[in-house]
C-alpha cells in the first residue's frame, strides 16, 4: 500500500506529518506521489487557510478518483461534516487520533469533538527534520488562553505537555542523526511542564537540552508569550550563549491597549515593554520578532497607529503581520464594528514595509560582528544560504560544499 501526505499550516503540523510518515513506513507502507491513500493534514487558523485545505482535498479527489483520502488536523476537527460530504474522503480524524492512523481505519468519523480533554499523543516521534540540518522538536500541544480571535483552543484542545524523558530522547536521536539546530516548539510553548513533575517548566527543559553530550549544536525557541518570560528564563540565553539562539519571537498582536483588552490577551503594553527591557539588559543585539493582527473588530486608524508606533519604537527585527480573519466559536466573531478587508490588507502592507526597514536596521547594527550561520541550502555552484543564530537569512560564497555546517561570518 502506498501513501502521500500533504501538510498545510504550522510547524506543529509539519512535525506531526513527519511522525506519521515515519510510522507508516515502519508499518510497511511506501511513500509515493501516486498513492492508494492521500492524507491531508489541515489548518484552520484563518479562513484563507481553510480555503486552501478544501482546495487541496478537492484537487486530490479530482485527480485520483480511485484513491482514499484521509483528512486530519485543525480544520477537520471543527468542520468534519464538510469533509465527509466529499465521496473520496473515507476517514476524518481531527486532532486526537493522528499517530494511530492505520488502527483507526475501521470507522469513518473519528473526530472527538470534546477537544478540552485531549491527552498528549505519545505516539508522535520523529528521527528526521523538515530541513537538512534543522529539526523541529515538539514539546507541547493545545492552548488554554482563549484569545478572542483564535480558534486554536477549539481545534487543538487543552494545553498538554510531553514527558521530559521523551523529549530528551528524541533530541539525542536527532542530534545523533546529524541535525545541528533544534527548534523547540508547540502550540503554546511557554506553558510547558513535565507531566511527571509539574514544577519542571520550559526553562528547566532548555537547561537540560543545552547540556546534552554533543559538541556542536544549538537550540531555538519558536515562540513564547510575554507573560511567560521571567529573569531566570532570559538569563539562560546569556549563560548558554553557545547553545541558545538570542532570538525571541514574542507575539504582540496589537499596540492599542483597547484592542489588546478586546483580544483577551494576558499582558499589558507596560508589561510587554518590561519583558523587552529585561531581554535587552541581558543580551547584546538580541533579535526580536513578533506577530500582529490588523483590522480586529472596531480597530480605528488611531488604534493601528498606536501599534505602528509601538513596533517602530521598540526596533523589532521582523514583524509577521496578518489581517484579522473571522473564526467560528470565537468571541471576536460576534463583535460589531467589522473593519473592511481592504483596510485590513492595507495595514498589513504598511507593517510589512516597517518590518523590512527594521530588518535592514538590525543588519546594519551588526556590521563587523561575527555571526554563526548554519548552512542549509546550495543556491548555485558557489553560493550557499543559511540562518544565523539571530535568524537572519545569510548567503555565503564557498568553493567547497558546506551544507550542514556552521560557518562564522563577519557581517
Amino acid at each position: 500500500m502506498t501513501f502521500k501526505i500533504y501538510t498545510l499550516g504550522c510547524k506543529v503540523n509539519a512535525y506531526e506529518s513527519e511522525a506519521i510518515r515515519e510510522n507508516l513506513i515502519r508499518q510497511g507502507l511506501h511513500e509515493d506521489e501516486i498513492a492508494d491513500i492521500y492524507i491531508v493534514n489541515t489548518c484552520a487558523v484563518t479562513s484563507e487557510a481553510e480555503r486552501k485545505d478544501r482546495q487541496r482535498v478537492h484537487e486530490i479527489a479530482r485527480d485520483h478518483p480511485h484513491s482514499k483520502i484521509i483528512v486530519m488536523g485543525c480544520s477537520s476537527q471543527i468542520h468534519k461534516e464538510d469533509y465527509l460530504k466529499i465521496p473520496q474522503v473515507t476517514h476524518v480524524l481531527g486532532n486526537s487520533n493522528k499517530s494511530a492512523l492505520l488502527e483507526c481505519l475501521t470507522k469513518r468519523d473519528l473526530v472527538d469533538i470534546d477537544s478540552r480533554h485531549f491527552t498528549y499523543d505519545d505516539g508522535m516521534k520523529i528521527q528526521k527534520g523538515e530541513h537538512i540540518a534543522r529539526a523541529y522538536l515538539k514539546v507541547q500541544d493545545g492552548c488554554n488562553n482563549f484569545c478572542s480571535y483564535c480558534v486554536v483552543p477549539y481545534t487543538r484542545g487543552n494545553s498538554r505537555s510531553r514527558k521530559k524523558v521523551d523529549i530528551i530522547a528524541e533530541a539525542e536521536k536527532l542530534l545523533a542523526n546529524g541535525y545541528k539546530e533544534l527548534v523547540i516548539g508547540g502550540i503554546d510553548t511557554g506553558s510547558y511542564f513535565d507531566p511527571d513533575n509539574t514544577s519542571y517548566h520550559l526553562k528547566h527543559l532548555l537547561f537540560d537540552l543545552a547540556n546534552l553530550p554533543f559538541s556542536d549544536y544549538r537550540l531555538r525557541v519558536s515562540s513564547i508569550e510575554a507573560s511567560q518570560i521571567d529573569e531566570e528564563y532570559v538569563s539562560l540565553f546569556k549563560n548558554y550563549s553557545n547553545r541558545l539562539c538570542p532570538h525571541f519571537h514574542i507575539p504582540l498582536q496589537s499596540g492599542s491597549p483597547r484592542i489588546l483588552q478586546l483580544m483577551n490577551r494576558k499582558y499589558s503594553l507596560d508589561n510587554f515593554v518590561k519583558k523587552l527591557e529585561l531581554i535587552n539588559s541581558y543580551l547584546d543585539h538580541p533579535a526580536l520578532s513578533t506577530d500582529v493582527i490588523t483590522g480586529f473588530p472596531t480597530e480605528t486608524e488611531d488604534d493601528f497607529l498606536q501599534t505602528y508606533d509601538f513596533l517602530k519604537s521598540h526596533h523589532f527585527m521582523r514583524i509577521h503581520a496578518f489581517p484579522y480573519s473571522e473564526r467560528p466559536f470565537t468571541k471576536a466573531s460576534s463583535l460589531k464594528g467589522s473593519v473592511p478587508k481592504n483596510i485590513r490588507q492595507e495595514r498589513v502592507k504598511r507593517l510589512i514595509e516597517l518590518s523590512d526597514s527594521g530588518e535592514a536596521d538590525f543588519r546594519s547594527s551588526l556590521k563587523n560582528k561575527v555571526l554563526k550561520v548554519l548552512v542549509e541550502e546550495q543556491i548555485s555552484d558557489t553560493i550557499y544560504r543559511g540562518y544565523s543564530e539571530n535568524y537572519l537569512n545569510i548567503t555565503i560564497q564557498s568553493d567547497k560544499n558546506i551544507i550542514g555546517t556552521f560557518q562564522k561570518i563577519s557581517i
